[in-house]
This record gives structure tokens, sequence and C-alpha cells, in this order.
């Protein structure tokens, strides 16, 4: 593990072959709706020498273009086409499993236009209609938890091989003034807790970071701009969550760099398990 100021510097002069970068957002380029230092000019490096790149993100709840504004009102300039959320990797799901047409129930959002719909599922969030779905989609945020949450337990008790689809395996995720919103990935596994002590084991199925299928789609879509195969050691996951970033990025065979600009410090470097150890460490951009 090398460590070293700026990321920025080293992909300007880096001697180990770096044919394409995936990115984290918050943390990496942003601070809330804050562009980071440097964030401007790794956009322009990557650029400038041709390398294919991408946004990684577990938020399955804002659509690629609400992100990309988001990132544009930073003063970024990167286009929707340069993001891959966890909500995508539901398609690929969707068509590997025969579940094309059929009724899910989504609790929450999961983007407008929802990613469950253009994955091309059927979707209801009408409880009265849950009996008859195929599965469930934990989105986030505008559902009344209390109600869904034991309407969807009891589903699973009458139908435990069903599938659960957690498209951000996250626990929480930041809210304003400091204070946090549980995630889907926080309500998944409190549902397959309850399950599994009532004795109805479940299986849910994470498409996000740390989970192969978001890497996956983002690395077939990096040798599609690139217009190549890319072997996994020739790309770098630069990301500040080492549980996420780092060790999913680590599982795929990635080049890892740690951002100490985002949630890990240089401090919990020192507990961090084996799979959480990123190849290189950075300040910042």
């Amino acid at each position: 593990m090398t460590r070293s100021t700026s990321f920025n510097d080293w992909l300007r002069h880096a001697t180990a072959p770096v044919e394409a970068v995936l990115l984290d957002i918050d943390g990496v380029l942003l601070n809330s709706k804050r562009r980071l230092p440097g964030s401007r000019k790794l956009v322009d490096i990557l650029t400038a020498r041709g390398l294919a790149y991408l946004l990684v993100t577990n938020d399955g709840n804002h659509s690629t273009e609400e992100k990309a504004g988001r990132l544009q009102e930073a003063g970024l300039p990167i286009s929707r086409d340069h993001i891959v959320s966890c909500g995508h990797a539901i398609a690929p799901l969707v068509h590997a499993s025969g579940l094309d047409g059929q009724l899910f129930f989504v609790m929450g959002d999961t983007g407008t236009p929802c990613y469950a719909e253009t994955a091309g599922l059927q979707v209801t969030r009408d409880l009265r209609q849950l009996k008859r779905c195929a599965g469930v989609i934990v989105g986030e945020e505008n559902y009344e938890w209390e109600p869904v949450i034991n309407a969807v337990i009891n589903y699973f008790i009458d139908r435990p091989a069903a599938p659960l689809i957690i498209p951000n395996p996250d626990e929480f995720y930041p809210a304003p003034e400091l204070t946090i919103h549980v995630a889907a990935g926080g309500i998944g596994r409190f549902m397959q807790r309850v399950l599994d002590t009532y004795g109805v084991p479940l299986a849910p199925t994470y498409l996000g970071k740390p989970y192969p299928p978001v890497f996956q789609l983002a690395h077939d879509k990096l040798m599609k701009m690139a217009g190549r195969p890319i072997a996994s050691q020739k790309i770098v996951m630069v990301g500040d969550n080492l549980s996420a970033d780092i060790a999913g990025g680590k599982a795929m065979g990635y080049t890892t760099a740690l951002m100490l600009s985002g949630v890990t410090s240089a401090e919990s470097l020192e507990t961090a398990g084996p799979d959480e150890i990123p190849d290189m460490v950075f300040e910042g951009l």
C-alpha cells in the first residue's frame, strides 16, 4: 500500500498501465453539493488522456439525469452517459432470470424514470396487489415503513423462494445537518433478520457496491467506450469507502485507490480487514 498526496499527480505520471477509471461520487468528487478540490482537474486529465471513465453510485432512487444535473451544478461537465447506478443492474438480473414483464412490488422510489420499469418489469406500490407479485424490490424513501415492511415480511413467509432485490446495499446514507437516513440495505437486512428468526431463511440479491453486478455492468460499459477489452488490473477504482469501493474493487481484480477526503480516515485503515486494504491511499484528488 503506497501513500501520496494527490491522485491527479499520480495519474499524470503513472508508470503502471491505466486504461480506465471508475469513480465514486460523494467523498471523491463532491462533498454534499460542493465540488471537492481537484475534481474538475481530474475530469480534464481523463479527457485529455482519452481514458474511459465512469462514475459508479449506489444511489438507486435518482436517475442518471438527476445525478448529472447535480454534478453540472457543481461545475463538473459530466453527462448521464458517464454514470452507472446500482439501479441499472436490475435490467441484467431481470433478463438473466427470465423475469421480463413480471409484476414486482417496489418499496419506495427507484428513480424517475423508474429503474425497475426500464428494466422490463411491471411495477406496483399498492399493497393490495402484493400477493400477485413475483417478487419485491427495496427502493428508498417516500413510503410508510410500518405497513409496507410488515406486509412484505408476511409475503416472504408465504413465498420464501420469491426474489428480494436490493439495488443499494448500504445500511444508511448521509442526510442534511450531519444526520443519516436508513437505506435500502438496512431495510433489507432488517427484514432478513426477522424472517431468519421466524424460521424462514431469505437470500436477498444485492446489486450495488461492493457486490459484483454494478461493477460488471460498469466494466462492460468501459470496454464499449474504449472499443476494446480491458483487463481488470488496468482499471483503477477510486473511492472513499473501504467496505464498498475498495473491497468491491479488489474483488473484481481492480487496482484500488482510497481517498481520505470522504468517510474513511487514515486511523481507520489500521483496523481494515484484508479485503479492504487499498493498493494506494491519497489525501485527495
